[in-house]
């Protein structure tokens, strides 16, 4: 009998150890297991913050394949936001007001160059223009300073008054700038 116990008190002493072992391997696993839920509640409360502030630049009813950021604000939005503390009320209708004379830039009389800016065919029916008659529409003047000389040019726009037509009207054509 005493070979029986022997071998028993052998095995249980191998148990003990092996039950030793397991402890320290839970033991540990444990601590590890305390170290990562630190690490997690750490980047949980670094996860809200950052949802918090992204949440700032999210706009409700983008869609996400919208060709528009997400962070994008409305044109209505952004029209308020720059205009809203600049403008201060007058109490004035918008527009011109009343009693003010109005003012233009008066044209040169002497320009350094004069360009006619006469259609060559008309854009609807592609026919030439080089017998119809020519009526000054309005002038304009462009100023140019190449070379810090001041250059006058004055532009006469034309329209044509189509001479085959049941009745006399004026049609305005796209016209080519003629440069000299």
């Amino acid at each position: 009998m005493s070979i029986v116990l022997q071998g028993m008190k052998a095995k249980m002493w191998l148990t003990h150890d092996t039950i030793n072992e397991q402890y320290a391997e839970i033991a540990r696993l444990n601590r590890n297991i305390e170290c990562s839920n630190r690490q997690i509640h750490k980047k949980d409360k670094s996860i809200a913050k950052l949802t918090e502030r992204l949440s700032k630049y999210e706009k409700q009813g983008k869609s996400p394949g919208s060709s528009t950021p997400s962070g994008k604000e409305s044109m209505k939005d952004e029209i308020v936001r720059r205009t809203k503390t600049l403008r201060k009320l007058s109490g004035r209708k918008s527009g011109g007001q009343e009693g003010h004379n109005g003012h233009k830039l008066s044209c040169n009389s002497s320009p350094d160059e004069v360009v006619d800016n006469t259609p060559d065919h008309c854009t609807d029916y592609g026919e030439l223009l080089a017998d119809a008659e020519r009526v000054l529409d309005y002038v304009t003047q462009a100023v140019s300073t190449p070379e810090q000389k001041v250059i006058i040019k004055e532009i006469h726009h034309y329209v044509i008054v189509f001479k085959n037509c049941d009745e006399r009207r004026i049609r305005k054509l796209k016209i080519k700038q003629k440069n000299s």
